[in-house]
């Protein structure tokens, strides 16, 4: 699950409605991505050619891409360091689910436990576990789920020379991520490219909302949005929902013509099934 988590943001990146068609030419969408504020950005490519998008060093690891498939529905994560592949798909995601089942109620009682915590014991246990697992985000993981919605700010501004709406994503009433979204017309981008980056959001879209609950169970965040509420391309996003806010940022569109080989999966690389954490 962690591994879905981390790209999440790399799958959030979505079109809706209906993109006027041009001449044909393959999309490369740059990016500038922080992480979190205080570190330095990073810039990030998205390739989108035949049906498939290429995402290079996702998340700025040199050793991690990622290769959608409009086709197969399904995202291969790739390892370079471990030379794995790793598929990403709705089927892969209810395998997961189903295994982890009679770990939920463990991690219930768990939450509860946490509940219930003095301060001094709530700090003795955080010191245990580090930063890494948060015992506030265990904790209201026993709370239920509150829906998602996009909430315009009546803000209206230019993200690399591209005018967008920004809207709020909230969940329930605490605002979880900020996002401009720009009109498909704008952007000039070809019908094809338009669908498969839609199909992207659309798989993401059915992945985060049948792996909440166990997302929330581990203090991981998937908000899911419905896709009618989405009216075109995020091109700025930025994360509300922890303390060190990530961004992600459109700096560049080219359409033009890229080489096959942006798309490929190197050969003699081993296939592993889907894990909670890499």
């Amino acid at each position: 699950m962690k591994i879905i988590n981390s790209v999440a943001i790399c799958l959030v990146l979505g079109v809706s409605g209906v993109i006027p068609a041009y001449v044909h030419a393959d999309t490369v969408l740059d990016f500038v991505v922080k992480e979190k504020r205080a570190e330095p950005a990073i810039n990030q490519s998205l390739v989108v050619k035949d049906g498939q998008i290429m995402v290079k060093a996702a998340g700025g690891s040199k050793d991690m891409d990622l290769l959608y498939s409009r086709a197969a529905e399904s995202v291969v994560i790739v390892d370079h360091r471990k030379r794995t592949l790793m598929t990403v798909n709705e089927q892969e995601v209810a395998r997961i689910n189903r295994q982890a089942k009679d770990v939920q109620p463990l991690l219930q009682g768990f939450s509860d436990q946490v509940a219930k915590l003095s301060p001094e014991q709530r700090q003795k246990w955080q010191e245990l576990l580090g930063e890494s697992i948060s015992l506030d985000k265990i904790a209201k993981a026993s709370e239920p789920l509150l829906p998602n919605k996009l909430v315009p700010t009546g803000i209206m501004k230019k993200v690399a020379g591209v005018r967008c709406q920004e809207m709020r994503l909230l969940q329930g009433e605490t605002p979880m991520a900020e996002l401009c979204l720009a009109a498909p017309a704008a952007l000039k981008i070809s019908e094809a490219d338009g669908a498969t980056i839609r199909g992207l959001f659309d798989l993401y879209e059915r992945i985060a909302t049948k792996s909440q609950g166990l997302a929330r169970q581990l203090g991981l965040s998937l908000p899911a949005v419905a896709m009618a509420e989405i009216a075109g391309l995020p091109v700025e996003m930025r994360d509300l929902s922890r303390d060190e806010n990530g961004s992600l940022t459109l700096s560049r569109i080219k359409t033009a013509a890229v080489s096959s080989d942006a798309m490929k999966i190197p050969g003699g690389y081993k296939a592993v099934p889907l894990a909670l954490w890499p």
